[in-house]
């Protein structure tokens, strides 16, 4: 029989890994359909940049290991 505590952990971090790619697919929608623009400045009296594009790239690549890591889940025994 399966350790409890490890099922139950592993039901916690695929809920957690659901949550995630679940909050950037979000963040995508809101970038691609409702124009949202992000700009960011690094460090006191550095000027804000627009970084929508980056921030769209960094979503996608959380949406895929997000995914990869809830394949390796739903693939367990």
């Amino acid at each position: 029989m399966p350790d409890e505590p490890a099922l139950e952990a592993d039901h916690d971090a695929l809920a957690l890994l659901r949550d995630e790619r679940d909050r950037a697919i979000e963040v995508l929608r809101l970038i691609e359909e409702d124009g949202w623009t992000h700009y960011e400045a690094h460090g006191a009296g550095d000027t804000m940049r627009e970084v929508t594009a980056k921030r769209a790239n960094r979503q996608r690549q959380i949406i895929e290991r997000m995914d990869r890591l809830i394949a390796l889940f739903d693939r367990r025994p």
